[in-house]
């Protein structure tokens, strides 16, 4: 038997299969890199688009017992943002970046007790902002504006712009105080101020079942980056939350008596799943309004410029371009 030439294939041999297991570990080594990099770049909507929001420096404001923090950038059209209870002027970073800063002067607001915003004596409600408001339109002599507003931003709007010839157009989403009032608005409103409660009282669970219920207010995926901040801070914005919707139970806090005084054109962007502000129980109200734009978003939960921005700003800009 030739010995050699057996030895000589075997070497070949188990060189070719060196060179295989080496191709298969580079083939792993690139495999894991490429999920690891997808991982990190391939993140939601909302991650991503953070990285290229623009960082807007806040600049604070003393009103009665209150140093209000705010968010100023762009000139032209002044657009004043009034944010959603337990939310800030962060949730706005949106439209910084996909409105035109050279024809639109953005200003948005950290409400007290929210955001940078200093806390005040007085327990937060939509007619305590609607005072508070006034008083930084008065301070800085802003004249004209059109308000975007959200939730209770988006009442304390309507309550400005039911005595308040300055105010020039609404855009408002999902507003609280135009539901009707019965049966079923008390005992949702008693529901969440005793879930609220759990968070002031450090209950076990509570941050767990935060995160759940905000699943449901914030669900897109473009939304992510925004809810997660937001649920981080469940314990520290647990008694604001307590305080705003005692006050949804407050007569004063009813804004359909305040309907026809508002005269300015008016855009409902209205967040479908809402399990809250829901759309059948509002839509009467709404036709109420003397000149009034409807839009509704199927998929989103509450604040459509952190869910669907790219979406809301088109919708606005088509309503800002109608004034």
């Amino acid at each position: 038997m030739n010995i050699r030439p057996l030895h000589q294939m075997n070497v070949r041999v188990s060189q070719q299969v060196s060179r295989l297991l080496l191709l298969c570990i580079l083939c792993a080594v690139v495999h894991i890199h490429y999920n690891l990099f997808a991982q990190n770049t391939t993140t939601t909507g909302a991650q991503a688009a953070s990285q290229f929001l623009p960082s807007i420096a806040d600049t604070t404001l003393d009103i009665d017992d209150v140093r209000l923090a705010y968010k100023d950038k762009g000139r032209g059209q002044i657009l004043l943002c009034l944010h959603a209870e337990g939310h800030s002027s962060k949730d706005f970073q949106s439209l910084y970046a996909g409105l035109p800063l050279d024809k639109f002067r953005i200003i948005s607001i950290d409400f007290p007790e929210h955001g940078k915003s200093s806390r005040s004596n007085r327990a937060v409600s939509a007619t305590y902002l609607r005072g508070l408001v006034q008083k930084f339109l008065e301070k800085l002599n802003l004249k004209n504006v059109v308000i975007i507003g959200n939730s209770i931003g988006g009442a304390t709007a309507i309550k400005l712009a039911a005595d308040n010839a300055n105010v020039k157009g609404l855009a408002l989403s999902n507003p609280t105080g135009l539901d009707a009032h019965g049966m079923f608005t008390a005992a949702t409103l008693d529901g969440m101020i005793h879930f609220f409660t759990r968070g002031v009282q450090g209950e076990s669970g509570f941050q767990q079942d935060f995160t759940t219920y905000y699943n449901d207010v914030l669900p897109s995926k473009e939304a992510d980056a925004r809810r997660a901040e937001i649920c981080a801070s469940a314990s520290q914005i647990a008694p604001v939350l307590v305080s705003t919707w005692t006050s949804f139970k407050q007569k004063e806090e009813d804004l359909r008596p305040l309907i026809g005084k508002i005269t300015c054109p008016v855009l409902f962007a209205w967040c479908m799943k809402d399990k809250y502000m829901q759309f059948e129980r509002n839509l009467p109200a709404m036709q109420e309004f003397q000149e009034y734009q409807l839009v509704k978003y199927e998929n989103l939960g509450h604040t459509p410029y952190v869910e669907q921005p790219e979406v809301f700003i088109g919708d606005v800009l088509k309503f800002l371009e109608s004034l």
